[in-house]
């Protein structure tokens, strides 16, 4: 029996493939994915309030809690308490963190241009529109981070 084609068996195949071609890249500079976001996220974003980080990445506090000591123990990070309220945790992007960081992003564009290059140009735009709406439907949406005032 054949088995039909589905959106869902292709998107699927497409993640896990994606998940494998990121880890192996992400390898190289001793990251896994989510620590590399946060340190992209950081970079783009700025000083940020550890709950503020989780909330933004999608999360729970223990999760990022988690993820970041190993960054904080490369001192690709530092934390610190916000001293207005002597509670919340800053958490600051480093100088070596920064370049790190710049790196995951040519990381990530080279992962890009593998997919944009498989495809025309008048192309792009539509399956990106199409790509955003798939995310919508499962309840997706674009990360909203708040940056750390002091």
């Amino acid at each position: 029996m054949k088995r039909k084609k589905t959106f869902f068996h292709i998107l699927l195949h497409i993640g896990k493939m994606l998940d494998e071609v990121m880890s192996e890249e992400l390898s190289v500079i001793g990251l896994h994915h989510g620590q590399a976001r946060t340190l992209v996220t950081l970079f783009q974003v700025g000083d940020m309030t550890q709950a503020n980080l989780a909330r933004g990445m999608g999360v729970k506090p223990a999760t990022i809690s988690n993820m970041l000591k190993p960054l904080e123990k490369r001192k690709l990070i530092s934390r610190s308490i916000d001293l207005k309220t002597n509670r919340a945790v800053v958490v600051t992007l480093t100088d070596e963190g920064e370049e790190l960081a710049k790196e995951v992003i040519k990381i990530w564009n080279k992962i890009e241009e593998l997919f944009v290059d498989s495809i025309e140009n008048k192309e792009a735009p539509i399956l990106f529109s199409q790509l955003e709406a798939f995310r919508d439907v499962l309840g997706g949406k674009v990360p909203e981070f708040v940056a750390y005032k002091k």
